[in-house]
């Protein structure tokens, strides 16, 4: 008899459970946000990508685009033109608008085009670029003062906006040149039409050189403008431009909310030259609808490397988990002359030294050796 009651109890008990803590998932809904850097095309970078029928950029990102394809959003900062001919790259870029297509098959969904390259080709190549990447993605950001896009997914609606610092190039466009007055105005729009609001920001200092160092500091500008973003209520904010991962952190604001803020995700794929340059990060992220409220948890950055060969060729990004030695003593890059060999141990530095412990993703040291042929 004795057994009996216990087995009523047991059962009992775990019908309490079962009663309790699958509700509370049951009420849960999450959508999960992914976002690149800098994809900067140098001229070496389409060579590379050059086919007997055109242009195919994907093997580039194969062995990542399985973290942007499983994302139910991804974003990225497409930082050159695009144009059918007369291609280049540094200092005026024009990539072949076969990117459009291949970043859309790769699974990036909101691609950003304010930056300081967005003028490169003038007011025509910004048109081209804006109306090409609209007929392929579903949503496109940063081309004028105005522009929010709103995606939808599980219920849940997050809108998306872009600005710049500056452009390199000038132009009549109405470009979104960054400023108080516009982030508060973009920032109350997006609130207006969604649940989420994500602010993407090219700014920073540009580290461009192969100083010896291992953290790359975010300036008072940038911090200025994030805390006010925060304030304004912005829930995500991602930073590009500085070519080199910068901190990630939670601002708190002045309504009792944070914001989660990535100051710089570095370059995604690029031509640059110093390894520091060759560290990228991939911001990972879930915005969670429960019991009628919505906000932003579980962030990581996952760092990634871009490979290409001594001969310029070979373009490929990895994580870093699967990355190695053995493809860093075949890395291109120019580290020659700095002062911090580029290894393994300097690009697990780079990540530690400027991503806190709470954003770190947890698999990126890796235990096995995996890709040592690209």
């Amino acid at each position: 008899m004795f057994a009996d009651i216990l087995k009523r109890i047991i059962a009992v008990l775990l019908l309490l459970a079962a009663s309790v803590m699958p509700q509370a998932k049951a009420n849960e809904t999450v959508v999960t946000l992914v976002a690149a850097g800098d994809n900067l095309i140098h001229s070496s970078i389409f060579r590379d990508a050059k086919t007997a029928e055109g242009y195919d950029f994907s093997p580039m990102y194969k062995y990542v685009s399985d973290i942007i394809s499983s994302a139910d959003i991804a974003y990225i900062n497409q930082e050159t033109p695009l144009g059918k001919s007369n291609f280049s790259g540094y200092p005026h870029f024009c990539t072949p608008c076969e990117m459009a297509d291949n970043l859309v098959s790769v699974g990036f969904d909101v691609i950003g085009i304010a930056n300081n390259h967005m003028l490169d080709r003038g007011d025509e190549g910004l048109r081209f670029t804006r109306n090409y990447l609209a007929e392929r993605a579903e949503a496109v950001i940063g081309y004028d003062r105005d522009s929010v896009a709103v995606i939808e997914r599980k219920g849940i609606k997050v809108a998306f906006a872009q600005m710049t610092y500056s452009t390199n190039c000038d132009g009549e466009s109405d470009i979104p040149r960054l400023s108080f007055s516009l982030a508060e105005k973009l920032i109350k729009k997006a609130k207006r039409l969604a649940d989420v609001t994500v602010m993407c920001v090219h700014f920073g200092d540009e580290f461009d050189s192969g100083r010896a160092m291992s953290v790359f500091p975010v300036n008072e500008k940038q911090e200025e403008y994030a805390r006010f973003m925060a304030n304004c209520g912005a829930d995500i904010i991602i930073g590009t431009h500085p070519h080199v991962v910068q901190k990630t952190e939670w601002i708190p604001r002045d309504d009792g909310g944070k914001t989660l803020c990535v100051y710089s995700l570095g370059n995604f794929l690029s031509n640059m030259r110093y390894g520091a340059q060759m560290l990228g990060g991939m911001l990972t992220a879930e915005i969670v609808k429960s019991n009628g409220e919505v906000f932003v948890r579980s962030p990581e950055i996952i760092p990634t490397v871009c490979h290409f060969d001594g001969m310029h060729k070979g373009y490929r990004i990895y994580p870093l988990c699967d990355y190695s030695d053995k493809l860093c003593a075949l890395h291109g890059t120019g580290d020659e002359k700095n002062e911090r060999r580029f290894c393994m141990e300097t690009l697990k530095d780079y990540y530690e030294s400027n991503v806190a412990p709470e954003f770190r993703y947890d698999k990126y040291i890796k235990k096995e050796e995996k890709h040592d042929k690209s």
